[in-house]
């Protein structure tokens, strides 16, 4: 099966190069984003992928690159989120990709000049059946409020719901003056497998381990691994389980 690599997942991927943003500017923290964020976002996406002539899929196949004879799309998901502003927005990393692609500052992806539209013509209606309506008419239909679950495996019109007396509420708590700030604690989490590559992360302050390898001239094949450093108890368990060791064979 014929593979093309995007950007993200290139055997040796360069750093984005979007034009730079104001100085100062931090791109938002994944796990603290909320759905105002992840609005803005689709917001400038939807305005900016038909300035170039693309979609979503368009947006996919560049970062994630093609699959297959006829060059599909891979990973078309994540980018259909990102236009339904549907959380987890995207990470640093993706989002300096997704600004060079579209010649912007990282920092426009977060201004956007129109309000979001959770009904865009750029995203099509999912039927149960895998058909598309609108060729299936042979005709373009009127787009209506979507349905069925979300990315995430809620009940779409429930989550909607859900959304809009939120947002109401947060409106409403902070004209008052009385909003809640967002509890967050900072926490190691494992990454392998994630668009981040493999790893994990370290809390804020710690220096990352340091270790030193040197050969071992009685034994052949063998080297002497020296490590010290605050790793996640998770990580440091994984190794003490590879240090067991039994007998050679006699």
């Amino acid at each position: 099966m014929k593979v093309a690599d995007g950007l993200l997942n290139a055997k040796r991927p360069k750093p984005a190069t979007p034009p730079p943003s104001p100085e100062g500017f931090k791109w938002p923290d994944q796990r603290e984003a909320d759905d105002e964020v992840a609005e803005k976002i689709a917001a400038s996406l939807q305005e900016l992928l038909p300035k170039k002539g693309w979609k979503h899929t368009d947006l996919a196949r560049e970062l994630w690159g093609t699959m297959g004879p006829h060059g599909a799309p891979r990973n078309v998901a994540p980018a259909r989120r990102y236009v339904l502003a549907e959380l987890p927005i995207p990470n640093e990393q993706t989002a300096g990709y997704i600004a060079q692609l579209l010649d912007v500052p990282m920092a426009r992806l977060l201004k956007p000049v129109g309000k979001f539209d959770p009904d865009t013509d750029m995203i099509r209606d999912r039927s149960p059946n895998g058909t598309n309506k609108a060729k299936a008419k042979g005709k373009k239909t009127k787009k209506k409020a979507k349905a069925g679950k979300t990315a995430s495996g809620r009940d779409r019109e429930k989550q909607r719901e859900y959304n809009e007396k939120y947002r109401r509420k947060q409106k409403r708590l902070k004209a008052q003056g009385d909003a809640p700030k967002r509890k967050y604690t900072r926490r190691t989490v494992e990454m392998n497998g994630s668009e981040e590559g493999p790893g994990w992360v370290l809390a804020e302050g710690v220096e990352p381990p340091t270790y030193t390898i040197t050969s071992v001239e009685d034994h052949a094949g063998h080297v002497k691994l020296e490590m010290a450093g605050v790793m996640p108890h998770k990580r440091a368990m994984a190794i003490l389980h590879m240090l067991q060791h039994g007998k050679p064979p006699e």
